[in-house]
């Protein structure tokens, strides 16, 4: 009895040590599992951190990755920009025969319906893609013209300026250009006019056709003077002519305007026809002649006309008859009003030219209330007539 008491406490014991080990051995596993557990949870939050940097770091290496794209990005356009920029800016360039056939028609429409006089033989040369514009080489009854037309062809630019020439040239000298103003501001009793051309200037040709019944109203009540740009834009022919007009100017002043108004209706401007209308005035051509030798000796013109590494921009050769008061005007191009030192934007109408002018008296005489055409004349030579005034602010200039 007392040996089976024993045994069973003896295994109750036993059950009860196997009962504790067992729940050590639970606690240990789970002590494990939270252990690893946590290390796990360690290991994800690290990655979790990595993976924030790369993306979303404001200060470290990916945001310099970024900004160095957006710069190379950004040096990529401006390099793209730029070529463009030279592409359409730069040399000109050929264009294929539909363009240069379409741009010729649509030239020699405008022109010879709105700018010239009817029956004026027009030639259209090379046509050529300059600073985004289509560049057309013209032939006007011998004179040579370079315009201009928008790539729509709704808009054509008879005369084109360089503004960087212009910079360059008014740089040069010391006086300063100043704008033309529309109405003289320094009064004088007998104003004094100046009128700068080139003698086969389509424009200059216009403005000479609206001066002359100006002129021929006022008479004695101003001081006309026909006067030249100091560069010639028409070859040799325009060179000769200057200077047979500047001696008759000179020497048969009460005779000029009626030869000026004989040359100007010609059909062209040749030799030929300035030597019919002297003949018919009876200018004496021999005195004239050595008035122009005489001319060339003082100011070289025939030489400098040779002498091509001499001329302005090295295409037009210099007129230097009138420079000093080309300088002291700042004038240009052709044609340019000065009226009592003033350069003054007029019309080329004989009544917007008289307005002009009798804007520049301090009491106007009774030759100002002449009415006269408010028509302009077309541009270059002949009688015709400009009704559209689509020529009324081109000129000549280089």
């Amino acid at each position: 009895m007392t040996e089976e008491k024993k045994t069973s406490e003896e295994q109750s014991e036993e059950k009860k040590t196997e009962d504790e080990k067992n729940t050590d051995d639970t606690k240990t596993v789970d002590n494990e599992t939270t252990e690893e557990k946590e290390v796990t949870k360690e290991e994800g939050d690290k990655k979790d951190a990595t993976s924030d940097d790369v993306c979303c770091d404001t200060s470290g290496e990916g945001n310099n990755i970024f900004v160095w794209l957006v710069v190379i990005v950004l040096v990529i356009g401006v390099v793209i920009f730029f070529t463009q920029r030279n592409s359409d800016d730069g040399e000109e360039k050929e264009v294929n025969d539909k363009i240069s056939e379409e741009v010729s028609a649509a030239a020699t429409k405008l022109i010879e319906e709105q700018l010239v006089a009817p029956g004026t033989k027009v030639t259209v040369g090379k046509i050529t893609e300059d600073s985004g514009l289509y560049k057309i080489e013209l032939d006007i009854e011998g004179q040579e013209v370079t315009s201009y037309m928008t790539k729509d062809k709704t808009k054509f630019i008879p005369q084109l300026i360089d503004t960087k020439e212009m910079e360059e040239v008014a740089g040069e000298g010391e006086e300063q250009v100043v704008a033309p103003v529309a109405e003289v501001t320094v009064k004088s009793d007998k104003p004094e006019v100046e009128l700068f051309v080139m003698s086969h200037c389509p424009y200059g040709t216009q403005a000479e056709k609206g001066m002359l019944p100006v002129l021929d109203a006022l008479g004695d009540n101003i001081d006309m003077q026909f006067k030249f740009v100091d560069y010639a834009m028409h070859g040799e022919l325009e060179v000769k002519e200057q200077m047979r007009q500047y001696c008759i100017q000179k020497n048969n002043p009460n005779q000029f305007g009626d030869y000026l108004n004989c040359f100007l209706s010609g059909v062209s401007g040749s030799e030929e026809e300035a030597k019919a209308c002297m003949t018919k005035l009876q200018i004496n051509q021999a005195i004239t002649t050595q008035c122009e030798s005489a001319l060339d000796k003082e100011h070289g013109i025939l030489a400098l006309l040779a002498d091509k590494a001499s001329w302005v921009s090295g295409q037009f050769p210099q007129f230097n008859i009138d420079k000093a008061d080309n300088e002291k005007y700042g004038v240009q191009g052709s044609p340019t009003l000065v009226i009592n030192g003033e350069q003054i934007q007029a019309g080329r109408d004989s009544a917007s030219l008289l307005a002009a002018i009798c804007s520049g008296f301090n009491e106007q005489p009774a030759a100002c209330q002449t009415e006269l055409s408010s028509v302009s004349p077309a541009p270059g030579f002949g009688t015709g007539v400009d009704e559209s005034g689509a020529s009324a602010e081109a000129g000549c200039g280089a």
